[in-house]
C-alpha cells in the first residue's frame, strides 16, 4: 500500500539533492556521450564547410541521450554497481542475453507509439495546410518545415497527459521489470497527471532555458571573435551536450522519484535514502 504522496516540489528537490550528492558518478557516466556528442557534430561542420555535404546527426544525439537516461535510472534507483554502459550492451538489463523476440517485441512497442503520435500530427499538419492553402498562402521548404515542427508541438503538447502517465514504464525499463506493463503503468499514476506533468516541466524548463541563452551567448562571442569554425563548434557543442545531459539527469531522476512513489522498488528502497534511515535490501538484476 502507497503510504507516501507525491508531488512536484519533493520530487524535483529530491533529484536536485541526488545531482548535487552524485557529481562523480554524473560525470563518469557523461564522459563518453558526451564525447560523442561534440564528434558527431563536429563531423556534421567539417562534412558541411569542407565538403559541402549536409548531414543530420540528431538520431545519433538521441541514442546517446537514451543510454544516459537508462543508466542514470539506475543510478538513482539502484546504486553506481548497476549503473554502466558495459552492462547495457552486454546482457541488456534484464539479466539476459538479446534475442529476436526480445528485439521483436520492442521494435513492435515503438512503432506503435510511433504511429500513434504520427497519425494525429499529420492530421494536424494537413489541417494547418489546407487553412493556409485558404487563405492564399503558399508554403516553401522551410516553411513546410516549420508547418511540420508547430504540428509536432501541438500533438505533443496535447497527448503529454498520457505520455508523462505513461513516462514512468522507461523506469522499468530500465530496471529491467519485464513484468511491468503500460495497463499497471496507468492505473498506478491514476490521479497523479497533473503532478507528473508539473514534474517534467519544472525538471525540463529552467535548464532548457539557461542552456538556450549560453550557448547563443557563446555563438555570438565566437562569432563576433571570428574564431576557427572547429574550435566554437567545440566548445559550443561542449556546453550543449553538458547542460542537456545535467537537465536530462534532473527530469530522469524527478520521474525515477515519482516511480518509487507510485510504483515502488521491489526490494528495499533507493541505496542513496539509507542516509535517511530507510531500510533498503540489495536489489538483483532482473
Amino acid at each position: 500500500m502507497q503510504t507516501q504522496k507525491l508531488t512536484a516540489g519533493s520530487s524535483i528537490a529530491e533529484s536536485y539533492h541526488f545531482l548535487a550528492g552524485h557529481r562523480p558518478h554524473f560525470f563518469r557516466l557523461i564522459y563518453g556521450p558526451l564525447f560523442m556528442w561534440v564528434l558527431v557534430k563536429l563531423t556534421e561542420q567539417i562534412l558541411i564547410n569542407e565538403y559541402n555535404i549536409q548531414i543530420n546527426g540528431k538520431n545519433f544525439l538521441h541514442l546517446f541521450t537514451a543510454a544516459f537516461a537508462i543508466v542514470w535510472y539506475r543510478q538513482f534507483l539502484l546504486g553506481a554497481d548497476f549503473a554502466s554502459y558495459r552492462s547495457l550492451l552486454k546482457n541488456g538489463f534484464t539479466g539476459n542475453k538479446f534475442t529476436l523476440k526480445r528485439i521483436g517485441r520492442a521494435v513492435i512497442r515503438i512503432a506503435m507509439i510511433t504511429l500513434a503520435l504520427l497519425v494525429p500530427t499529420l492530421m494536424v499538419s494537413i489541417g494547418m495546410m489546407i487553412y493556409y492553402q485558404g487563405q492564399g498562402i503558399q508554403l516553401s521548404e522551410s516553411g513546410l518545415q516549420e508547418l511540420a515542427m508547430k504540428s509536432t508541438f501541438i500533438v505533443m503538447m496535447i497527448f503529454s497527459p498520457i505520455l508523462v502517465r505513461l513516462s514512468l514504464y522507461t523506469a522499468g525499463f530500465a530496471l529491467g521489470r519485464t513484468s511491468l506493463s503500460f495497463t499497471q503503468v496507468w492505473k498506478q499514476t491514476r490521479g497523479y497527471t497533473v503532478t507528473l506533468w508539473w514534474v517534467a516541466i519544472r525538471g525540463f524548463l529552467p535548464l532548457s532555458i539557461y542552456s538556450y541563452i549560453l550557448t547563443w551567448f557563446l555563438h555570438e562571442v565566437t562569432s563576433k571573435l571570428s574564431v576557427n569554425y572547429i574550435i566554437s563548434t567545440i566548445l559550443i557543442e561542449t556546453l550543449a551536450g553538458f547542460l542537456t545531459f545535467m537537465m536530462l539527469a534532473i527530469v530522469v531522476a524527478a520521474n525515477a522519484e515519482a516511480f518509487r512513489v507510485l510504483i515502488g522498488i521491489r526490494d528495499g528502497d533507493t541505496p542513496h535514502r539509507e542516509d535517511a534511515g530507510l531500510p533498503r535490501k540489495e536489489s538483483p538484476i532482473i
